[in-house]
């Protein structure tokens, strides 16, 4: 009896951790959320082996909302959808799934980085192998961003 007891109390005790705040249920993609909220300004961006001009990047933004994504040239939204991070891996694992725009129903495997204000990614535009670097080969989409400044 007494150890059925124990054993219902571990149950118990490893349930509720991992539902509550910290526990092992907690999605690890949650702080990089939060750490990213905001707009970002392009600094980079190469697909399939081809730079984007210094006035396209001018004119290039993303900005983060929860767990979604806009990116815009100007004022027009060119591609909007949600993602979803992984800090676990090395690098970072980040897939997202294209909702509105260019590619739209697309599901994008990446890796990311942080260094300071800075993000870099880079994505298979298609889905089918994650990257293994940072250089934008045939058929994927590198880039680096900068969190704007909030202005006073």
């Amino acid at each position: 009896m007494r150890a059925t007891v124990l054993c219902i109390v571990a149950v118990t005790l490893f349930i509720a951790a991992s539902m509550s705040p910290g526990g092992a249920g907690k999605d690890p993609g949650a702080e990089v959320l939060k750490k990213i909220q905001g707009k970002w300004q392009f600094i980079t961006h190469e697909m399939n082996g081809k730079e984007a001009t210094p006035e396209e990047l001018k004119k290039m933004t993303i900005t983060f909302k929860g767990d979604k994504w806009a990116v815009r040239e100007g004022d027009k939204v060119v591609q909007a959808g949600t993602h979803k991070f992984d800090p676990t891996k090395k690098p970072g694992h980040l897939d997202a799934l294209v909702t509105e725009g260019e590619d739209k129903g697309n599901k994008m495997l990446g890796i990311y980085e942080f260094k300071g204000d800075k993000m870099r990614v880079c994505f298979d535009l298609k889905g089918k192998e994650r990257p293994k670097s940072f250089k934008a080969g045939e058929g994927q989409m590198s880039a680096t961003v900068e969190r704007l400044k909030k202005k006073s």
